[in-house]
């Protein structure tokens, strides 16, 4: 039978999708491992899946958005990074595009010169497709209406069948001690292949989801060739950035 405080924190995981352990303790009153505590008995009955930093809700319509909600999250940031991200692009290029929608900003931003783009978005596609100087290959697989995108097993083997020059990816959340994380298994999955398959790789990542919380590591912090980002992002990810001799692009 679950506590009080143990049935509160189901109540506010589920209605937020995710929620960290600092925002748990500090609603709670109680120490931090009491709630990782909590948080591991949650998950041991089902209640709820850990993540790193936190929980996420079971419930998939929530704990991982969809195309147009995050369309909608720091739209105006997005579109900075897009355009600070095409200096990195050169005539010529193969890049990876994955299903994101800060990659999907760069897609409608991208010129149309010689390109080759390899992506299993159908949004960049259609997007895509106005630009005849740019070859399209889109990767197949199970179509996911709420993603835009076509994932799964079938996806990823198709996906390393090729090699790009750039992988350009996003993230549902950004430890600058481990790296970009992601909300959603079969996203991960996809973007993992994506890096793969690339001989570089530039994370699009916009501040809002730095000290977020993910459930799977796309991509460690040692891996990451470029960061894009806006202006403002904090400047401990800069600083470990520069330590690693990676290249940072946020907006003057």
């Amino acid at each position: 039978m679950l506590t009080n405080r143990l049935r509160d924190i189901v109540n506010r995981v589920d209605h937020a999708g995710s929620i960290t352990v600092a925002e748990l303790s500090d609603q709670f009153g109680v120490a931090v491992e009491t709630i990782r505590r909590d948080l591991r008995t949650l998950e041991d009955a089902g209640y709820l899946r850990r993540i790193h930093g936190g929980a996420t809700s079971l419930n998939d319509h929530i704990s991982a958005l969809s195309f147009s909600s995050r369309q909608q999250e720091s739209p105006e940031a997005k579109s900075v990074i897009a355009q600070r991200a095409l200096p990195l692009i050169r005539e010529g290029d193969v890049l990876m595009l994955d299903p994101s929608s800060t990659a999907w900003n760069l897609a409608q931003a991208l010129p149309d010169m010689k390109l080759t783009v390899i992506t299993n978005s159908v949004r960049i596609v259609f997007d895509l497709v106005s630009k005849p100087k740019i070859e399209v290959i889109c990767v197949g697989g199970h179509y996911h209406e709420k993603y835009g995108a076509f994932l799964g097993a079938v996806t990823v083997s198709h996906i390393l069948d090729y090699h790009a020059d750039v992988c350009f990816h996003s993230c549902s959340a950004y430890d600058p001690e481990t790296g970009a994380w992601d909300s959603n298994d079969l996203n991960a999955g996809v973007k993992k292949a994506m890096l793969r398959s690339s001989r570089s790789n530039v994370l699009l990542c916009d501040k809002a989801k730095l000290g977020r919380d993910g459930y799977t590591l796309i991509n460690t912090v040692e891996r990451i060739d470029c960061h894009v980002s806006e202006e403002g992002i904090q400047g401990e990810v800069k600083r470990r950035t520069d330590q690693q001799n990676k290249g940072f692009h946020s907006s003057p």
